[in-house]
């Protein structure tokens, strides 16, 4: 596992924790503002990440 893939495999766990978390306070009836924007903002870099690994995994295949 590359170092890049390796950072990539360590956020996409910390998201899932994070998901976790925030679904059970939501199932909870716990709404925090700061908790929906954290994970919104952690979704976008997330996203954001994934799609420059898939564009740079296209053009190394190429």
């Amino acid at each position: 596992m590359s170092e890049r893939t390796s950072g990539l495999a360590t956020l996409l766990r910390r998201a899932q924790w994070m998901l976790d978390d925030l679904a059970f306070q939501v199932g909870a009836g716990v709404l925090d503002s700061d908790d929906l924007d954290a994970a919104a903002s952690a979704l976008d870099e997330t996203a954001r990440l994934l799609h420059e690994t898939a564009n740079n995994d296209a053009r190394a295949s190429a």
